[in-house]
């Protein structure tokens, strides 16, 4: 009788551990299949029939909206600006998840958030149904200015505030328009996002912190930096036109082979990659990699949004030497670590994180989270600051960047293009030098661009169009931003 009893309980055992496996594997292993079948209608009923907060931009435009519909759905989520925002705001799907600001505030626009859900007592103890909103630093005037500058361009602008981080716009180019991911017509949304992915265009890839493209002497103002905190301002390179590294890698040359050299500002007037290539053997490649960790290039930018894109020095499978870092070659960054970085030197030396998102709200304004500026540290000396400010600004004023000067405006920056494998243009600078209102990244690339000196042109004047109407535009009264 007790050998029976015995082997019941055993029996029993196996059948529990049996049943915990069971519904483990449900739970944890297969979660994310089950979501997505066809014949799983939570996630859809979440998405397509629960409230949904909006998102608005700093000067009071709604860029994303739940709005009441008739039909089999009683809501839908709308995007008022199609794909002006659809690289910042992203998308939500009831199939295929979403990007952007709606998955990476998901808690709190569907108001799963505890913070969001209990806003007094009485939500202890009544379920009520509660969003929060998101208002962003971006400012609608900006972005449309940067979408109106890129025009038929393939890139990427990004424009922030030296002095708080906050990023003013950002825009992408290809982009893709989100209200036809959010359709309740789930076939087409699926056959949608399938075209956008197969796109050889990349449309839903935010070039502006998801991309990379080789930085070139945009990544000399690190090298001056080094060499400024070094103590060596006093050096002067020699004329040169070629230099062979340490490495057996390909010698490095000047553009059309011209010989250059002398001191800091001279080899950045003449952007001079023999003369950063000869001071990069004097810093070598730890410093190096020091410098531009203290900036923040090689690490993720966050800024609230789903793309944390980790900066590269070396994206290539073998070390780059001391000489090649040091003039930019080899050495890729983002359009946004770029702008970073030239808004770190506008402002004094000193590094503020890369700001989207002002505040999270309650359904009723109040204010749930604010986002306040965040110091990330002090790279560089105000001193050095302010020698890399006043290079930057003779660079435009007589340098190889003068066609980014303007009439009324002193302006610092830098331009830079590439033709090999992947062809490109960049365009780098702040405003005014004095007291910079905006630091500005732009980013062209694809086959088109064929010319240096023609491409250069082009990327130089959208600079200078975005600069000068931003500069002209008036500023919105945002109430903890500073």
């Amino acid at each position: 009788m007790t050998r029976r009893i015995l082997h019941i309980g055993v029996a029993l055992l196996l059948i529990y551990v049996l049943l915990f496996v069971q519904l483990e594997l449900i739970q944890v292993v297969r979660a994310d299949t089950l979501r997505g079948h066809v014949q799983n209608t939570r996630e859809i009923t979440m998405v397509f029939d629960a409230p949904r907060g909006s998102i608005t931009t700093a000067d009071g435009e709604t860029i994303a909206e739940t709005v009441s519909v008739s039909g089999a759905r009683p809501r839908l989520r709308q995007y008022p600006y199609g794909s002006l925002y659809s690289h910042i705001v992203g998308f939500i799907s009831a199939e295929h998840g979403g990007s952007g600001l709606e998955q990476t505030h998901n808690a709190f626009l569907a108001g799963n958030d505890l913070g969001v859900r209990i806003q007094d007592k009485r939500d202890l103890f009544i379920d009520r149904a509660r969003t929060g909103q998101l208002e962003l630093l971006v400012r609608h005037d900006v972005q449309l200015v940067a979408r109106a500058a890129l025009g038929r361009y393939q890139g990427a602008a990004v424009v922030i505030d030296p002095s708080t981080g906050a990023v003013l716009a950002m825009w992408s180019s290809p982009h893709f328009d989100p209200n036809y991911l959010s359709s309740h017509d789930l076939a087409a949304v699926t056959n949608d996002l399938a075209a956008l992915n197969f796109d050889e265009e990349r449309p839903l890839t935010n070039r502006a912190d998801s991309y990379l493209s080789e930085a070139g002497a945009i990544f000399t103002v690190v090298t001056a930096a080094s060499a400024i905190e070094a103590g060596l301002t006093d050096l002067v390179v020699l004329q040169k036109n070629t230099i062979l590294a340490e490495t057996p890698i390909e010698p490095i040359k000047n553009k059309r082979n011209v010989t250059c050299g002398g001191d800091l500002t001279s080899l950045l007037l003449t952007n001079c990659r023999t003369g950063w290539a000869t001071i990069g053997v004097d810093l070598g490649t730890s410093e190096l990699n020091h410098r531009s960790k203290l900036f923040g290039l090689t690490e993720s930018v966050s800024i609230n949004t789903a793309s944390h894109l980790k900066g590269l020095l070396t994206p290539h499978k073998v070390d780059r030497s001391a000489p090649h870092i040091a003039a930019g070659i080899g050495v890729q960054l983002s359009p946004l670590h770029a702008a970073h970085l030239f808004a770190t030197i506008a402002n004094n030396g000193i590094r503020i994180r890369p700001r989207v998102v002002h505040q999270i709200q309650g359904h009723d304004g109040s204010v749930i989270r604010e986002f306040a500026p965040e110091l990330l540290g002090q790279p560089i000396t105000s001193d050095t600051a302010l020698r890399l400010q006043t290079m930057l600004a003779a660079n435009v004023e007589r340098g190889t960047a003068q066609a980014l000067a303007l009439d009324d405006v002193e302006v610092a920056g830098m331009l830079e293009s590439g033709f090999n494998d992947h062809p490109h243009a960049w365009a780098i600078a702040f405003a005014p030098v004095t007291q910079p209102e905006l630091a500005i990244a732009v980013l062209l690339e694809g086959d088109e661009l064929s010319d240096p000196q023609v491409t250069e042109t082009v990327v130089a004047r959208i600079t200078r169009s975005i600069i000068e109407a931003v500069l002209r535009l008036p500023s919105p009264n945002l109430e903890g931003t500073q």
